[in-house]
């Protein structure tokens, strides 16, 4: 066994997350005093010219690459990965013995990241990341443009940042990969590609370690927190869709990470450690509560509608007056194509519970994860549409909108006090995710080489 117990006793106690330039200066600084051990590496250029760097650090006989912001609004994996980077060089001890060769890119989306800056220094509230909110549509997202060729599909487009992943994917065979996603609400998901038991246990101590609880997620899951995520495999899915005869499936880009990796080692394991920026108190409590899970669900679904139909209405009378082109723009031209054409989603596709599931009392967790999760959610598009109309009202006024506009934050407001009201949002202490994840990476990454057949 390694033990790596001083790294994670000696993870920072952050107020913040870093901002794009803090994570390149910290590079900088780290390969210059390091230069023996540390080689820093430009991979490529994002869409907007910027460097996309990567750290190469230990000459283990395994190979790891863990990339943050694999989308942009998700920002501690810079935090987990600047930290990660200095301990390894300064515990050598402790890289020596996993035995890893390390590709640590901070910031796999630099141009996306940016945009959502206003958000990184505070305050961690809803109402603020709402209203920095922008995430890369789909189609230029890093994690999801990797080339694929089976049946009717043949894509190889993959956009700059993509092509970054694949210049150190391409000429190092990985043994464990992983995109630093992060979600909103809730706990700690474990995502993984299939049941590995043997690692459940060390994936539950570190939540423990850092307070963290397994998420009560509806889905596949595999044990507590821990699910076979089904988004790792959306070009899959497209041809299961496919070849069931659907004729209305959601366009894809190209495949993603993990299924690129194993078309390069069959044997590559991912882990994503998906934690949450916040969370109700009481997610803890395990007790039944007084409604049944098809409630629940049926609330969010509901949610979930409401605001897509409210969005549709604005968005039509809105459209218009939109004649800047700017990224936020096309953010929501990305996320209302799909209501309004009404794909299949094989992307991050929605789960499916047999009668039993929704007629069972949902656990207190359950009820609070569930409804809280689209309760809080629909907030954050129209953020993107608020920031959508500034872009234009900034190149050229219109009545319409700015009165469209106080229409959108209105509803944000409605939403916003409705959340407060209803809900104990609490953020979790960046160090507790960020020390809870890297200690599952790390676990991870030991028994990556266990699977590794030749």
């Amino acid at each position: 066994m390694v033990d790596f117990s001083e790294i994670l006793e000696k993870v920072p106690d952050w107020k913040a997350y870093h901002t794009i330039d803090e994570l390149h200066e910290s590079s900088a600084r780290l390969a210059n005093e390091y230069p023996d051990q540390v080689e820093l590496m430009v991979l490529g250029r994002s869409a907007q010219g910027e460097d996309i760097d990567c750290l190469k650090i230990g000459e283990g006989r395994y190979n790891a690459l863990i990339h943050g912001f694999p989308n942009c609004e998700e920002p501690f994996g810079g935090n987990l990965l600047d930290y990660l980077s200095w301990a390894l060089v300064e515990h050598p001890e402790v890289t020596e013995k996993l035995d890893y060769t390390w590709y640590l890119i901070k910031c796999s989306d630099p141009d996306g990241a940016r945009r959502n800056e206003g958000f990184h220094g505070g305050p961690h509230t809803p109402m603020n990341f709402t209203m920095n909110y922008y995430r890369t549509p789909n189609k230029g997202t890093p994690d999801s443009c990797f080339p694929f060729r089976f049946g009717p599909m043949d894509m190889d487009s993959p956009v700059p940042e993509t092509r970054a992943l694949m210049e150190v994917m391409d000429r190092v065979p990985m043994t464990f990969v992983s995109s630093l996603h992060m979600m909103k609400w809730g706990g700690i998901t474990y995502e993984v590609p299939h049941p590995c038991p043997e690692l459940y246990a060390p994936l539950w101590n570190v939540a423990k370690q850092f307070h963290v609880f397994p998420r009560k997620r509806l889905g596949t899951t595999l044990a507590p927190g821990i699910q076979q995520a089904a988004y790792l495999a959306p070009s899959r899915g497209w041809i299961r869709q496919w070849a069931a005869g659907n004729t209305n499936i959601e366009p894809l880009p190209g495949c993603n990470l993990y299924e690129y990796g194993q078309m390069l080692n069959p044997d590559m394991f991912i882990m994503i450690p998906e934690c949450c920026i916040w969370y109700d108190p009481r997610m803890w409590d395990d007790s039944p509560s007084e409604t049944t899970l098809g409630y629940s669900l049926e609330y969010a679904h509901e949610r979930s509608t409401e605001v897509s139909n409210f969005s549709l209405d604005v968005w039509n009378r809105a459209l218009p007056d939109l004649k800047v082109e700017s990224p936020y723009k096309d953010m929501m031209d990305d996320w209302m194509e799909p209501i309004i054409k009404k794909y299949t989603n094989v992307s991050n596709p929605p789960f499916t519970f047999d009668p039993e599931v929704h007629a069972r009392k949902a656990t207190v967790a359950e009820k609070i994860g569930v409804e809280g999760r689209d309760d809080l959610y629909r907030m954050f598009y129209l953020g993107g549409m608020i920031r959508t109309i500034d872009a234009e009202l900034e190149a050229d006024g219109s009545e319409r909108l700015t009165g469209l506009r106080g229409e959108v934050m209105a509803k944000i407001q409605e939403y916003d006090e409705f959340l407060h009201a209803n809900y104990d949002i609490v953020a979790h202490p960046l160090r507790n995710l960020v020390g809870m994840s890297l200690g599952s990476l790390l676990h991870s990454a030991l028994y990556a080489k266990t699977r590794q057949t030749k």
